[in-house]
């Protein structure tokens, strides 16, 4: 029962990383194993832009959010030539790491909005998990290290770690198991510095489905790890 793409929370929670590729208006170029996935959905480009612009590489008002236009190209070029990586104006795994430590702060100091901005709780996009186990895939580590940068951003924010599953098996066993799929989570951000006192897990089972589970990409949808912002 396996729940990104993507990163992605990047400020105060949230993280979580598919649309028109960032590199489609740039030459191709042969990347990484490390480096080859680009992170290029609606919300990643969006969350990219905002801390781009926060960071000054990216004007506002000069670009359209959530799309890779020319501007947030350019500026994903510029930001990538000025930390010395490939210039591609894609969002690859370097660039998100490299983009990761400016969420807290612009050039001039100044640190910007929660990610949140105005919703209680967000779906982690990209955390998935090997199935029937609470053992996090690797392509998971994207949006939970965009989690944790965020929460050692915001170090007075808390949080609920989620977990819910599909309608498959039983409701014991898919309560148990949304359960060690919270704690897993829990335990990969206290990992990555982020004081345990702060998560609260929590483990819903199959209760409270967003989808159909009569289709299988309904089902897909509801095996899930949500983060809930505590006020």
């Amino acid at each position: 029962m396996s729940s990104f793409r993507n990163p992605c929370l990047m400020l105060a929670m949230g993280l979580a990383l598919a649309g028109t590729p960032l590199a489609a208006n740039t030459a191709p170029v042969n990347l990484s194993a490390d480096n080859s996935q680009v992170h290029d959905s609606s919300q990643d480009i969006a969350e990219a832009q905002a801390i781009l612009q926060h960071a000054g590489y990216l004007a506002p008002g000069d670009f359209r959010n959530g799309e890779a236009d020319r501007s947030t190209v350019l500026a994903l070029r510029n930001f990538q030539t000025a930390h010395t990586l490939r210039t591609t104006g894609a969002i690859d795994y370097e660039t998100t790491t490299q983009l990761l430590s400016h969420a807290g702060t612009h050039r001039g100091g100044t640190q910007r909005s929660s990610l949140f901005e105005g919703r209680k709780r967000l779906v982690l996009q990209g955390v998935t998990f090997d199935t029937d186990t609470a053992h996090l895939k690797p392509g998971s580590r994207v949006a939970l290290d965009r989690v944790a940068s965020s929460m050692n951003a915001w170090p007075d924010a808390r949080v609920t770690i989620d977990g819910h599953t599909d309608s498959t098996n039983t409701d014991s066993y898919n309560l148990k198991l949304s359960r060690a799929r919270s704690a897993a989570v829990g335990e990969y951000l206290v990992d990555q510095g982020v004081a345990s006192w702060r998560l609260q897990e929590k483990g819903y089972g199959e209760s409270h489905p967003i989808a159909d589970n009569a289709t299988v990409t309904g089902r897909a949808t509801n095996r899930r790890v949500e983060i809930t912002r505590i006020d």
